[in-house]
């Protein structure tokens, strides 16, 4: 059977594990970076602190990377596919669609994942490389 990363069990050994290192590992204030006299934008409610001055949370939201791809962008699969496929840690993946879920199919298309279904394909797609493995060829629309 396959370990499970979130049991009570996992949390009692990290916690352990945590007391004998001499309790929580926390980085470094980054408060002590903040200048006292630091600047800010004028009728500022709540602010974030960009490393020079302090700016509307808004403002630093619009224009703060939400996603970075260090390879480059993933080819993108067809918005209306009705299945995926990929061949995970050496295990054939079918992820299809049923109404407004992905079903999660392993082995063949008849082994369906009945402890598994997403509302979103990129979900679905990490869940199934978090459990068999990355996609080996990355994945594919059926057809």
């Amino acid at each position: 059977m396959a370990a499970v990363p979130y049991s009570r069990a996992a949390l009692r050994r990290y916690r352990e594990e945590r007391e004998a290192r001499g309790g929580p590992e926390r980085p470094a204030s980054l408060l002590a970076e903040v200048p006292p006299d630091a600047p800010m934008d004028d009728g500022l409610v709540v602010g974030v602190w960009n490393g020079e001055r302090f700016v509307a949370w808004e403002k630093w939201l619009a224009t703060a990377p939400v996603v970075v791809e260090p390879n480059g962008a993933k080819p993108a699969l067809p918005r209306n596919a009705e299945g995926v496929t990929a061949e995970c840690g050496g295990t054939r993946i079918w992820l299809v669609r049923d109404g407004d879920r992905w079903l999660m199919f392993a082995g063949t298309r008849k082994n369906r994942r009945k402890d598994f279904a997403s509302p979103f394909l990129e979900h679905a797609q990490r869940t199934a490389e978090a459990w068999y493995g990355p996609a080996q060829e990355g994945w594919h629309a059926e057809r």
